[in-house]
């Protein structure tokens, strides 16, 4: 099998990962086929053999997920959210999924699994084929870190929108051009784009958020995609009564961190010419700045009673105090009833070890430069030397 080299980056110096041009568990293997064709049409590709993989898998799943459309389109559009969802915020690598899998365990919440997720389209009719095939796929821990991919735990939304639209960060990462494609990096704050943009995007997400509703009799969704960060304000426009659970992190920990994941995901999902080294470090610098001064204007703005934050390093050292925490401020009802869940889960967590990373010091003077204002916000301290 042919194999091609990408960048990747060992401390400062960037050098070569051997990696086969196939790669079975591509995330936009569950597209759907015209949203497939629409991105193909838009971006450079190099990768033909997995794009070729792509078009041949999203044409063959095409056929039931057209009928899996037609049967229930009409019963999704009719479903109502009566209960707004419960939103975990904060920046990639911020501790928000740990923070998702514990509070998922509360059977009062619905949200988006492995099926219903990577295969939005056809999680109704096809769900149990697709379960098992998930299943070898998503053995072994997640690129990035240590946590485990399984289906009993959740995944983020935006994977399922970016199958039925472009209107999807997690684009960049596979139609990266060589730093050229952070134009889906614009898609996250979508309240700053056109109104067809806002349009496709409010359609696009109502309808995933709805369709899960419907699968999960009505439960109310706790969702957690980090992008949602930065359109807070929207989220509380288009779901008035949503709650917020906002997990930060120190910065340093953060942006080494989301830089490893950007890099190793890219190197699994590109298409086209990934972002040098130095680019994915701008780009999580940049984002992580923009993000949080957009995220401390709209929570200010917010009831107190509808937002909480919670610091990453404090959760770790008490998790159930945290949880309860959230619970009692946020004015949701029934901790009591799912503490043993809560316990059970934090119980299989014991022996998990995370990654550690070393600070460069042009890293750490870029992050002093851009970050003041979040170690002055939420008390870190900065290093400088």
């Amino acid at each position: 099998m042919q194999k091609i080299y990408r960048r990747f980056p060992a401390g400062k110096t960037a050098v070569f990962m051997e990696k086969t041009t196939i790669n079975l568990s591509h995330n936009l293997l569950g597209c759907r086929f015209d949203n497939w064709l629409r991105l193909k049409r838009s971006n450079p590709i190099t990768d033909k053999k997995e794009a070729r993989l792509i078009t041949a898998v999203t044409f063959v799943l095409g056929i039931p997920a057209l009928l899996e459309w037609l049967i229930f389109y009409r019963p999704v559009r009719k479903t109502r959210i009566t209960k707004d969802p419960v939103y975990i915020v904060g920046f990639w690598r911020s501790g928000t999924t740990f923070l998702q899998n514990l509070l998922t365990r509360d059977p009062q919440f619905a949200w988006f699994d492995p099926v219903k997720t990577v295969t939005f389209n056809n999680c109704i009719l096809m769900k149990h084929v697709l379960a098992k095939a998930q299943k070898k796929l998503l053995q072994g821990a997640r690129p990035m870190d240590n946590l485990e991919y399984t289906l009993n735990l959740p995944m983020e939304e935006v994977f399922a929108q970016a199958t039925i639209s472009t209107q999807a960060i997690s684009h960049m990462l596979v139609f990266p051009d060589g730093g050229n494609g952070v134009k889906y990096i614009e898609t996250a704050f979508i309240d700053e784009q056109d109104e067809k943009k806002q349009r496709e995007w409010r359609k696009a997400y109502d309808y995933i958020l709805k369709k899960v509703t419907y699968l999960c009799g009505g439960r109310q969704l706790l969702l957690k995609s980090p992008e949602n960060t930065c359109r807070i304000g929207e989220l509380k426009r288009c779901y008035p009564g949503a709650k917020f659970i906002n997990i930060y992190r120190n910065p340093y920990s953060v942006v080494m961190s989301t830089i490893n994941m950007f890099t190793k995901e890219m190197n699994l999902l590109c298409l086209n010419t990934p972002a040098p080294y130095e680019v994915i470090e701008d780009v999580a610098i940049s984002l992580f700045e923009r993000i949080y001064r957009k995220a401390f204007r709209e929570l200010e703005e917010m009831p107190e009673e509808d937002h909480i934050d919670i610091c990453y390093e404090d959760f770790c050292k008490d998790p159930e105090g945290f949880v309860k925490m959230m619970y009692e401020h946020l004015g949701i009802g029934g901790y009591e009833a799912a503490k043993p869940y809560f316990d059970e889960y934090l119980d299989s967590q014991k022996n998990y070890q995370k990654n550690k990373f070393h600070l460069d010091p042009a890293l750490r003077e870029k992050i002093n430069s851009r970050l003041g204002f979040y170690f002055e916000h939420y008390g870190y301290e900065m290093i400088t030397e």
